[in-house]
């Protein structure tokens, strides 16, 4: 008996080990993103010639009515930047979306509208964003691609399109900031995986020169037409993550700009969707990145399932058994939590972070839902997206798409 627990007692210990590492790359990146936020990125832009300021395209595809949406909108058209234009987008023109549109395109000359059609062989979004660039002026020279649920702030294109000054950036991205209300379970989960991307991005794209959100992009015209984006987009089943792939393979630059990071309170309100949500994110990184799927990711969700369920089986066991809470592991898993936390407790120095005290206590519920998340990517290659489900190829094409 005692054999068998000091072999279990082993694997404990390299679980520990495993799990402290991905500790040390959440808590590194966290740090690193402030550090970036407040100074590296500060000196960037220091540098950049303030009057740049090309012809720019914003396309905005847009589905539904999303929180704020009139607001949303309206915002993009409230920018301080000299010379640009905003096509919205719908897959149909009974769209939801469609009469406040009507009413933008009365109020603004620059306000374009094209309707797409329905996909048949990529993503309803892709679809609707090449539709778009069918509209654009001959004199754009940058296009923009932003989503309908976030108001950007009034300096937010003169800020993304800044750094395309420097030809060695191809394209560049903003985040999203979510801010709860209501404080639920549901929001918070939002919250945390938010924030856990964010600072992977910002970490992955310094180090790596990748990594994409497409909710705020921007690229040079030329860029976007020698790289073959729309070719690719014809066919894939996401915006970002493939244009991400495709400018790390042509071993281009994209860069995160945080003053393009969008405050919202447009958050998912349950755990359920959350989880359904980043699981749609894992299976982009499985079908465009799958040894980023494997490894590191494949580990940290494994190995944090494990030392979470740890800690009460060791307290339990400790009651039930003649071994203590240590000798089960339950020390180990403890330290993993609260590393954990302490590394949460980083966060409000990236934005703010209401209901923030009863974040931290939710902190290792929340951390295990990106477990449940990715463990089922392991089971599928379809994702369902706006109601639309996408059969992928293993290149992250679509195969098959069903209404």
């Amino acid at each position: 008996m005692e054999k068998v627990f000091l072999e279990a007692n082993i694997y404990i210990k390299v679980l520990f080990a495993a799990g402290m590492a991905s500790m040390a790359f959440d808590f590194v990146s966290s740090f690193f993103t402030i550090v970036y936020q407040r100074v590296i990125y500060k000196k960037r832009r220091a540098k950049y010639d303030e009057s740049y300021a090309p012809m720019c395209s914003i396309v905005i595809p847009c589905k539904g009515v999303p929180k704020n949406f009139g607001n949303n909108l309206r915002g993009f058209l409230q920018l301080e930047y000299p010379n640009y234009e905003v096509i919205y987008v719908t897959e149909s023109a009974n769209d939801a979306a469609v009469p406040e549109i009507q009413k933008i395109l009365s109020e603004d000359s620059r306000a374009k509208f094209a309707v797409a059609g329905l996909a048949t062989q990529n993503a309803q979004k892709n679809h609707n964003m090449l539709a778009a660039l069918k509209e654009v002026s001959d004199k754009s020279e940058v296009f923009v691609f932003a989503d309908s649920d976030i108001k950007p702030a009034s300096h937010w294109l003169k800020e993304i399109v800044m750094p395309l000054q420097d030809s060695k950036v191809t394209v560049t991205t903003g985040f999203r900031w979510l801010v709860s209300a209501a404080g639920s379970v549901g929001e918070l989960c939002h919250t945390y995986v938010n924030i856990f991307i964010y600072t992977c991005f910002c970490a992955v794209c310094y180090f790596g020169g990748v990594g994409l959100w497409g909710g705020t992009m921007a690229i040079r015209r030329k860029d976007f037409e020698d790289l073959g984006v729309a070719d690719t987009w014809s066919r894939a089943a996401v915006d970002d993550m493939s244009l991400s792939t495709l400018v790390l393979k042509n071993r281009r630059k994209a860069m995160v700009v945080p003053a393009c990071v969008t405050v919202t309170d447009d958050l998912l309100p349950t755990v359920r969707s959350t989880v359904l949500w980043f699981e749609r994110q894992i299976m982009y990184l499985k079908s465009y990145q799958k040894a980023l799927w494997v490894f590191p990711t494949l580990p940290m969700a494994v190995v944090t399932a494990g030392l979470i369920f740890l800690l009460p089986f060791a307290a339990i066991g400790s009651l039930l058994t003649e071994y203590s809470f240590w000798q089960l592991g339950g020390g180990m898993a403890l330290i993993f939590v609260l590393t954990h936390t302490a590394t949460a407790m980083l966060y409000p120095f990236l934005g703010k972070m209401p209901f923030f005290g009863r974040f931290l206590l939710l902190q290792p519920f929340l951390r295990l839902t990106h477990s449940a998340s990715y463990l089922k990517t392991w089971t599928t290659r379809t994702i369902t997206w706006a109601g639309i489900k996408y059969k992928l190829s293993g290149n992250g094409d679509v195969k098959e798409l069903t209404r």
